[in-house]
């Protein structure tokens, strides 16, 4: 396998792994076995344990949404948000990327460039797209913000939906798991934030 291929087979049984077992019972040596490659071979593409869980969620953040498709580009403004906002069905199991989060969180302190690196993907990578998006409504007259308002709307936007990831980490039972609960917390944000920024009537 070329050094891609290794990678992508390593984190595969890593998040397989993690989803049996959670975070604190999965070592470098239970994924090496998994993934058939010795400790040393897996060191050679991950540093640390930290560092396989950070590529993991990082994965897993790039898939989490996805862009408008040209044949979208047209629809309401509504209607673009909520595509650009709807979690993918590939997405791995949320109680997976807390167990992950959970283990890499413990190890910011030591690894700060992890943190750094995992707080720009998944949630920050659909803030570009959405402002890439609010820009062009702004333009269009469909919204009224100013420049200067748009990164931090797109944002709080995407905390709206996505919600405040501290009480599911605590607790277990906070996580919407279903995709009719994460769809209903995406169209009552959408529908809050849309009144806000909607031009008004004189």
């Amino acid at each position: 396998m070329c050094p891609v291929e290794r990678e992508t087979a390593v984190i595969d049984c890593a998040i397989a792994l993690l989803s049996e077992r959670g975070a604190e019972d999965v070592t470098m040596a239970d994924i090496a076995k998994s993934a058939g490659m010795s400790k040393r071979t897996l060191y050679e593409l991950f540093t640390s344990r930290e560092e396989l869980l950070g590529a993991g969620l990082a994965r897993m953040g790039a898939k989490l949404f996805r862009p408008l498709r040209p044949d979208e580009r047209d629809a309401s403004l509504e209607e673009r948000l909520r595509i650009l906002l709807t979690l993918s069905p590939s997405w791995e199991p949320p109680e997976v990327v807390i167990k992950m989060l959970r283990a890499v969180i413990a190890e910011v302190p030591t690894y700060p460039d992890l943190g750094r690196r995992l707080s720009r993907t998944g949630p920050g990578q659909v803030v570009d797209l959405l402002v890439e998006e609010l820009s062009r409504a702004a333009e269009t007259g469909e919204i009224e913000l100013r420049a200067d308002e748009i990164v931090p709307t797109a944002e709080l936007l995407v905390d709206m939906v996505v919600g405040n990831t501290i009480p599911c980490l605590l607790d277990p039972d906070r996580i919407l798991s279903l995709p009719e609960e994460q769809a209903a917390r995406r169209d009552r944000a959408l529908a809050i934030f849309l009144n806000g920024v909607r031009p008004r009537n004189a």
